[in-house]
């Protein structure tokens, strides 16, 4: 049975990781287009928009996306009512968003309007994605992580690179490759089966709600402990030190590629095995797995860290290695406690996740307040590694009332003094 499981398990991350891995590629390779034409200010500029995105878009949406996905996932629940539900209110929350546009217009937010229909459209892409990985149309899934991103990069290069449109082109491209994607994921699960306005259930969407409204915290707490940073380096240091920051943050982009391949076939996995047997020794060996590989894939990219961003990235950006190794293991750190907040959303205790969070929310506040003014934009990334590791610490501690999970602490130890080493030889030979 645990072989099936696991199998399983492998075969969803395989298909995941062809999404995932080519997405990431290209948004990767697409790297020193991005820094060859566009300044550090002006990729600091955009940088700093998609984190606002990125950190609005579950808070405006109640974080609703992840309801639907773990209601659809229950044996015995109505698809047509759950999707109709969530997606109706998705819609709505859009178009009041929408209706900001003048707002924006008035107090002359720049760059206000394309980060306002930017946001409507992740908010529905969202929706959408979790629909897909809900009903197991993971090759869909997947696929769609290559075309969006194709559609990105294509268009990027054209707008920035050919007609010279600098922030403006940036923007654009990422309406339009979101705008493909909704598409995309909505015809090609031929989500009109599973919508009908007569199936609306405001009880159903009381009870999403009150599953994902905890999250909420949850969503700004991972602002908080990642990107609320960006904030400080651009009110301390300035957009320059964000821009580096910002190259420094895509290289631990290969540690959460990793992770995302796995967390998105182990949600899956998670609620299915939960249903089962909450006191699985599952949940623990799939841990310890995924701790092994993260300290592997950590090890490799220290090795090859200083020559590979001596290729991908301008000269002026190639001081941005030195960020990169507390940020590596910010992520691996960041994939603990997201792995534990996955077996959170299996049990659909997501009011257990708050203690942790606000309790994440504020110490990075705190760090980010004392290192960075003290060590500058390290001071960000040990912010963001200690952040981290405190929430999953409490997690893992919490998660106990309700699963069986006992990590291999040995190896773990063990690995990081050999992570420490590696950066130690890293800087010694810079």
């Amino acid at each position: 049975m645990a072989t099936q499981k696991t199998k399983k398990l492998l075969g969803n991350s395989a298909i995941f990781a062809v999404g995932n891995l080519g997405s990431k590629l290209i948004t990767f390779l697409m790297v020193p287009l991005f820094t060859n034409y566009l300044s550090t200010e002006q990729f600091g500029t955009v940088d700093l928009a998609t984190t606002t995105v990125n950190m609005l878009s579950p808070i405006v949406a109640l974080s609703i996306a992840d309801a639907v996905f773990r209601f659809l996932m229950d044996d015995e629940s109505d698809d047509q009512a759950i999707f109709t539900t969530g997606l109706t209110f998705t819609i709505t929350v859009s178009l009041v968003l929408l209706f900001l546009y003048p707002v924006v217009r008035f107090f002359h937010i720049a760059n206000g309007g394309y980060i306002l229909v930017y946001l409507t459209l992740v908010i529905l892409q969202a929706l959408l994605q979790n629909f897909i990985r809900a009903i197991e149309y993971v090759k869909l899934f997947a696929f769609n992580g290559i075309f969006s991103t194709l559609i990105m990069a294509v268009t990027g290069y054209y707008l920035i690179a050919v007609l010279k449109q600098g922030v403006t082109g940036y923007f654009c491209a990422l309406i339009f490759s979101a705008l493909s994607s909704i598409c995309l994921t909505f015809f090609g699960s031929r989500g009109w089966r599973f919508f009908s306005v007569k199936k609306f259930d405001t009880s159903i969407l009381r009870s999403l709600l009150k599953y994902s409204i905890p999250l909420i915290p949850n969503a700004f707490m991972w602002f908080f402990t990642n990107d609320a940073s960006r904030f400080f380096i651009v009110a301390i240091v300035g957009l320059s030190a964000n821009g580096l920051y910002a190259v420094a943050n895509k290289i631990p982009t290969i540690i959460n590629v990793l992770y995302n391949v796995f967390t998105q076939a182990w949600q899956i996995s998670a609620v299915e095995e939960y249903q089962e047997n909450p006191r699985s020794s599952f949940f623990s060996e799939i841990l310890n797995a995924n701790i092994a590989l993260s300290m592997i894939s950590l090890s490799g990219i220290l090795f090859i860290l200083k020559p590979l961003m001596r290729v991908f990235v301008a000269p002026d950006f190639y001081e941005s290695w030195k960020l990169v190794p507390l940020l590596l293991i910010a992520a691996v750190f960041a994939n603990f406690s997201s792995f534990i907040g996955t077996l959170y959303l299996a049990t659909k205790r997501t009011r257990a996740i708050m203690s942790s969070t606000v309790f994440g929310m504020i110490s990075n506040v705190l760090f980010n307040s004392l290192l960075i003014p003290s060590f500058g934009v390290q001071g960000a990334g040990l912010g963001a590694m200690l952040g981290f590791l405190l929430v999953a610490a409490i997690r893992y501690k919490d998660i106990q009332r309700y699963i069986s999970l006992k990590a291999n602490f040995n190896q773990l130890l063990l690995s990081l003094i050999g992570i420490v080493l590696m950066i130690d030889v890293n800087y010694f030979l810079q």
